[in-house]
């Protein structure tokens, strides 16, 4: 086998229905963790930051690995940004156990800010390819999200910063499944 057959593989350019499918798949994927990430406010503080860290280390990894399977899309590097911000996120939330509603709130606000960003530029990056609009609506509702958060400081309650990360990870998630649908629908529909 040539040692540049996996290389080439990966670069090589991906079809429109792939795409698709591979953002379909992530959007549903980060949607789930999302809804998770809403329900885990329940349990106990330590809980709720390590199952939240849990859920957005394992969205960035999706994501990321979405992204490597189409190096040649040009919100690449964006979007691996994004993934980034969120395996990093993930990886502060669960290394730093937090105690009070006040720690969770600001590392969540800060991860949020970053993956607020990230999709903008993404967004912003990819247009005006189709579903463009999508990850510059949810990177817009993140960074409010985030805003929220910062204004409520120091006294939000640990239910309302898991429950502010589930919502913006379900919202990533359904701009990537909608962006992946507009890449599935016949070049006339969708064009946003």
């Amino acid at each position: 086998m040539d040692a540049a057959g996996p290389v080439a593989e990966a670069n090589a350019p991906v079809s429109r229905r792939s795409r698709g499918v591979r953002f379909m798949v992530l959007g549903a994927m980060l949607f789930a963790f999302g809804v998770l990430a809403i329900l885990l406010p329940d349990a106990a503080t330590a809980a709720t930051g390590t199952g939240l860290g849990i859920l957005v280390l394992l969205g960035g990894v999706v994501i990321i690995a979405q992204t490597l399977r189409d190096r040649t899309w040009h919100g690449f590097r964006w979007q691996l940004l994004f993934g980034a911000a969120e395996v990093v996120g993930g990886l502060l939330i669960i290394v730093k156990p937090m105690k009070g509603a006040a720690a969770i709130a600001l590392v969540v606000t800060v991860v949020l800010a970053v993956q607020g960003i990230t999709q903008l530029g993404l967004g912003l990056r990819i247009r005006p390819e189709r579903g463009w609009f999508w990850p510059v609506a949810a990177g817009l509702v993140t960074l409010a999200v985030a805003v929220g958060l910062v204004l409520r400081f120091p006294y939000p309650s640990v239910e309302t910063a898991g429950e502010m990360a589930g919502l913006a990870m379900a919202l990533a998630g359904l701009a990537f499944l909608v962006m992946g649908a507009s890449w599935l629908a016949p070049r006339g529909e969708a064009a946003r």
